[in-house]
This record gives C-alpha cells, sequence and structure tokens, in this order.
C-alpha cells in the first residue's frame, strides 16, 4: 500500500511471470497480502485459482504464519504479550491512517518483547510480532495504540519524531522475516527473510540496556530470522 510513483509489485510480478492469474485483477493478481510501502519483507502470491482460494482459507481462519522483526518507541513491558483491538480503516478518503474504534474489525497482534534499547537519552524496544488477522496497518496502529510506536512511520508519529528518527534510520522499521503455509497437500512450507541491510545498519546505531538485549539484538545482526518459538521474551527489568 501507499505505493505512491512506485512500481507496483504486480507489474513486476507479471513480467516475471507466465501464470494467468498474475493478470487476473479480480483476484488481486494472486497476491494473498500486501506490504506498506514503507516496510519490507516477504510477500505470498498464488499460481492457480485453486491455491489461491486455498490460501485465502488459511489467512481467514488464522493457520498461515506470518511474522515480524519490529522496532518500537519507548520500553515496552515484556509482559505485553497481545494487542486485541479493533481496526477500522476509512477506504472513501484516500490514505488516512488506520484507527482503533468499536466500528473497526476485530483484530490480534501477539507480541514478544526481545530486546530493550536505547540511543541518546531515547528508549526503543526490539519486537516479534505475529499476526492472527491483517487489518490494513494493523502492527502500526496498535503499536501506536499503546503508546509505543513504530521507528521512522510517519504516519503513525508527530512530525518531529519521524523527523528525529530519520536522522538515524531510514525508513519505518518493519520487517516481515516469515511466511508459513499448507500447500494443497497439505504440506507445510516457510520461506524467510533476514533483516535487511538498511535497518541493520539502523539497529547497529542502538546501545542494548541489557547483556540478554544485546545477544538478542546480535542474533538479527548476524543474519539469523528466528522462528517464533525461538524468541525470548526479555526479564522485565528496567533499562540501565
Amino acid at each position: 500500500t501507499d505505493v505512491g510513483s512506485a512500481r507496483r509489485l504486480s507489474h513486476y510480478l507479471q513480467s516475471v511471470s507466465c501464470w494467468h492469474l498474475a493478470l487476473d485483477v479480480g483476484h488481486g493478481y494472486g497476491f494473498l497480502h500486501r506490504l506498506d510501502t514503507p516496510s519490507s519483507g516477504l510477500i505470498l502470491t498464488a499460481k492457480t485459482h485453486e491455491a489461491y482460494y486455498d490460501l485465502k482459507l488459511q489467512l481467514s481462519i488464522g493457520i498461515m504464519v506470518r511474522d515480524y522483526i519490529v522496532l518500537c518507541h519507548g520500553h515496552v513491558p515484556p509482559s505485553c504479550d497481545e494487542v486485541k483491538e479493533r481496526v477500522y480503516h476509512w477506504r472513501h478518503e484516500g490514505n488516512l491512517p488506520s484507527t482503533v474504534c468499536r466500528k473497526g474489525k476485530p483484530s490480534a497482534t501477539r507480541l514478544k518483547v526481545i530486546a530493550h534499547c536505547r540511543r541518546e537519552h531515547e528508549h526503543f524496544s526490539l519486537l516479534a510480532i505475529r499476526i492472527r488477522t491483517g487489518r490494513r496497518h494493523q502492527i502500526r496502529t496498535h503499536m501506536a495504540h499503546i503508546g509505543h510506536p513504530t521507528v521512522c512511520d510517519g504516519k503513525y508519529t508527530a512530525a518531529a519524531t519521524f523527523q528525529q528518527d530519520r536522522l538515524w534510520c531510514e525508513r519505518n522499521f518493519l520487517h516481515r522475516h516469515r511466511l508459513g503455509f499448507l500447500d494443497l497437500k497439505g504440506i507445510f512450507h516457510q520461506a524467510v527473510a533476514p533483516l535487511p541491510a538498511d535497518l541493520a545498519q539502523a539497529l547497529r546505531c542502538l546501545t542494548p540496556s541489557t547483556s540478554e538485549s544485546k545477544a538478542a539484538m546480535q542474533t538479527w545482526l548476524d543474519g539469523h530470522a528466528l522462528d517464533w518459538d525461538d524468541c525470548v521474551v526479555l526479564f522485565d527489568r528496567k533499562p540501565d
């Protein structure tokens, strides 16, 4: 989303694929979900209509795996492990931010606080996130709602905060690093994408607050995209 003047992913897919679904606008060119333009990571697309509807079912019942690594402002308490707030997006008013309100759709974002860090006098939290639903801007909306917006997010932070973030982080620090799904035979497949170089460089600008935080941050800097079960929640103590 928020493509602006950038090349659309559907155009790229059509240039490298030969299956009919990539030309089918009625089925979203085969794409099962989207990523916001400031973000990065894996995207799943189907090659056949049969696979498309099967994967859509997996999305709707919550068995498709979508894991993210996210850097947020502030000290997120390690005890915070899920945000379940309705997310609403008013589509008819252009590219406005999503909001949390009663008329929104049920939304669930699971999270693990894996590191606390700082830059000068600012504190940050590195989170492993798994979404159960996929509302528009869900992670960014939920994190802003609980007072910990994602780093370098021009839509969900104050302009001054965004400009300050841009001094050391080029773009929104939100990366989908793992996708998992079942094929038509019921066999599980997954793909992983380590932390991109630009986000790794931003993470190196931060000082870990604890030895546990240092180890967690280094794991991602070393190019490992950890499975959800391997992400260890940070011990609950205040940053130094």
